[in-house]
């Protein structure tokens, strides 16, 4: 790309991963017939479709990425033929995990070599302890459910992870007594929005939600909000290369716009309008204008709420002026890669300098970056920040691994063309 072009357009996203994923879940035990559309059809969330039609719901996959759900009620999945397989996706597995854990048979959920290497441990134990049949691999895929009459009043999810707390909130939705779960940092609240929006009367005070027994999942249409972790990508190269983006409809839900926060505080132009209410969640347009970034201090408590954005998070900070810290991320080492030990790499690849903590890192920047191949380990978000980086810095900057890109944003490339973005190679 030319360094003097700058990018610009106005486009609307795929649909926001965590929402499609529950979009399925919840439209397959509901009910009745739903029907969602801009789901994101990616891999991850192909998963999840594949496997609920192994327990025995119809799915359709219409035009225009919409999904029409044949809910079966609570009680309804039927037992699969052939073990069911989450893929690569992390979410798919543990939310999975807390509804397999709760049905009247037997089922093996099994995935990729990536996901196997993922910790499931955090919701099996929480189960297993309170008296759900469940083996595993010391804590990971394949996981084994055998059909007990397990239930707990109250649980507290140990760690701060949305899909933990979804997982226990899944299981709970079967149970015959209220159901209180508590967590002591909070995290997003995607399940608990859904699952309210559907009909059920969840209590939500302070740290802690109830789930009554005896519910009923009511089946639901709308349009699935743009993904605000895809729109990342896209604001972090309208912030460093562009006249102006505009993002129409994006999720701004307050558990998922840490990223945006942040770089506010970065000196970030970026402005949000048409603010409206879709599926009791909010959505709007942003507009993101090339701004000149400066250091911040991240702290501990601010980590849940962009912890998907930190690998773009990390670029973005050597572009910055000044000495941006980030603590407080240590669970970056066990999603699809290390995500810490991967950016350390990817800048020192480009020949910048870094400097690692056991949680996060120091960078100082702004920073020169050379070309290089990125090691992406097969992590999506570590393949487009590379992107971001050879758009931006007109650098050839490629990484080792482009499919992988397919697990949560397969229109990526389609979206840097319409905005006149053109990869260096």
């Amino acid at each position: 790309m030319n360094p003097e072009k700058k990018l610009s357009g106005e486009i609307s996203l795929i649909g926001d991963k965590s929402i499609s994923h529950r979009s399925i879940i919840f439209g397959s035990i509901a009910e009745g017939v739903s029907e969602f559309s801009n789901v994101l059809i990616s891999g991850d969330t192909t998963a999840t479709i594949e496997i609920f039609n192994s327990l025995g719901v119809n799915i359709e996959v219409k035009e225009h990425n919409t999904l029409v759900i044949h809910g079966v009620g609570l009680n309804g999945l039927s037992k699969s033929k052939q073990a069911l397989d989450a893929k690569s996706s992390g979410t798919t597995a543990r939310l999975l995990t807390g509804l397999l854990a709760r049905q009247n048979f037997s089922s093996e959920l099994i995935g990729s070599s990536q996901l196997s290497k993922r910790p499931m441990g955090r919701v099996i134990n929480l189960l297993t302890e309170h008296g759900s049949g469940i083996k595993s691999n010391e804590g990971y895929l394949p996981i084994k459910f055998e059909q007990t009459e397990s239930a707990f009043n109250t649980i507290n999810t140990i760690v701060p992870s949305a899909q933990v707390k979804s997982a226990l909130i899944i299981a709970s939705l079967y149970h015959p007594e209220p159901t209180v779960i508590t967590e002591d940092v909070p995290t997003r609240d995607h399940t608990e929005r859904m699952l309210s929006h559907m009909g059920v009367g969840l209590v939500r005070m302070g740290s802690s939600i109830t789930v009554p027994p005896n519910q009923i999942l009511k089946p639901s249409s709308f349009r699935i909000p743009s993904d605000i972790s895809s729109a990342a990508f896209l604001i972090a190269i309208g912030i460093l290369s562009s006249d102006k983006i505009v993002l129409n409809k994006v999720l701004i839900n307050e558990r998922r716009i840490g990223f945006l926060k942040i770089l506010k505080r970065m000196n970030a132009n970026i402005t949000i309008s048409n603010i409206t209410e879709v599926g009791n969640e909010l959505i709007g347009d942003i507009e993101v204008i090339k701004s000149e970034l400066i250091a911040t201090q991240i702290e501990p408590d601010e980590i849940p709420d962009l912890i998907d954005e930190i690998p773009l998070l990390t670029f973005l900070a050597s572009q910055a002026e000044g000495e941006t810290t980030l603590r407080g991320a240590e669970e970056l080492r066990i999603k699809e890669s290390d995500r810490l030990e991967s950016m350390k790499e990817f800048i020192q690849t480009l020949n910048g300098k870094i400097k690692m903590y056991p949680d996060g890192f120091k960078i100082t920047g702004k920073q020169n970056l050379d070309a290089g191949v990125i090691k992406t380990k097969d992590d999506h978000r570590i393949s487009m920040t590379a992107l971001v980086a050879n758009l931006t810095l007109s650098k050839k900057i490629l990484p080792d691994n482009i499919q992988c890109i397919n697990d949560s944003y397969p229109s990526f490339f389609d979206d840097i063309n319409k905005i006149g973005g053109e990869i260096i190679e």
